[in-house]
């Protein structure tokens, strides 16, 4: 996906945001009335998005955890428990995304 896209937001207009901390608390308590984290929320914001998450994005994410799985299991099977925990470690992370 080529990545033609302009910022969002440009710096002055983040200045501005970031200046106005109680319209983002409100923006907050907003979405807080959903039963989702705001990093859940972001994320379904965002999906299919041309600048967002595609089911390609998730499909990598699951691929990526599952070969960690593998990686894990290898490492820890071959006597490297040291190796095997960062492959755990991220594989949960991609796990998380997916």
């Amino acid at each position: 996906m080529p990545d033609n896209h302009s910022p969002a937001l440009s710096p002055p207009e983040w200045t501005g945001v970031l200046g106005q901390q109680d319209g983002l608390a409100h923006l907050r308590e907003q979405f807080g009335t959903l039963p989702f984290s705001t990093h859940a929320i972001a994320a379904l914001l965002l999906y299919e998005q041309p600048f967002g998450f595609t089911q390609q994005d998730v499909t990598d994410e699951a691929e990526v955890s599952e070969y960690c799985s593998v990686m894990s299991a290898q490492n820890r099977a071959s006597g490297d428990p040291a190796t095997a925990s960062k492959f755990e470690l991220l594989g949960g992370r991609h796990r998380e995304r997916a």
